[in-house]
C-alpha cells in the first residue's frame, strides 16, 4: 500500500511540474512573439484568440445538450389525456357542397367596371392635343 501511495504522489507531482513547465513555455513564447509582431498582426491574433474563446463554451453547450437528448428517459406511468375535440365554425354565406372548392368571397373577386369623370378639363381641350 505504501508503494502505491508513493507512486500516486510522485505521479501527481510530475503532472503539476509538467503543467508548470508548459505554462512557462507558453508565456515565454507569447512574450517573444508579441514583441516581434506589428500592431495589426497582434490585433488579428487577439481577435482569433477571442473568437476561439467564445466558441469553446458554445461547443460545450451543444455537446451537453446532444448528450442529454441521447439519454433514455423513463416513460410516464400515467397515460396522457386524449386531445380535446376540435370545433370548426364556418362563416355564414349559404350552404356548401362537400366537393366544392373554398373560393374567395365575391367582394374579393374581380373588380367591377367603373366609370371616371375628369373634373376641370373641357372636352374640347382634349380634342386639340397633339
Amino acid at each position: 500500500m505504501d508503494e502505491r501511495d508513493t507512486y500516486r504522489r510522485a505521479g501527481r507531482r510530475l503532472k503539476i511540474l509538467m503543467g508548470l513547465v508548459v505554462m512557462a513555455f507558453a508565456v515565454t513564447l507569447a512574450v517573444i512573439v508579441s514583441s516581434r509582431l506589428s500592431d495589426e498582426s497582434l490585433a488579428v491574433l487577439a481577435g482569433a484568440v477571442c473568437g476561439v474563446g467564445a466558441a469553446i463554451p458554445t461547443s460545450l453547450l451543444i455537446v451537453a445538450i446532444s448528450r442529454r437528448r441521447d439519454e433514455i428517459r423513463p416513460q410516464p406511468t400515467t397515460p396522457q389525456a386524449p386531445y380535446p375535440p376540435v370545433v370548426v365554425v364556418t362563416p355564414p354565406g349559404g350552404p356548401q357542397r362537400p366537393d366544392a372548392w373554398n373560393t374567395l368571397p365575391s367582394s374579393l373577386g374581380a373588380p367591377i367596371q367603373r366609370h371616371f369623370t375628369v373634373v376641370g378639363n373641357a372636352a374640347e381641350d382634349l380634342d386639340n392635343l397633339p
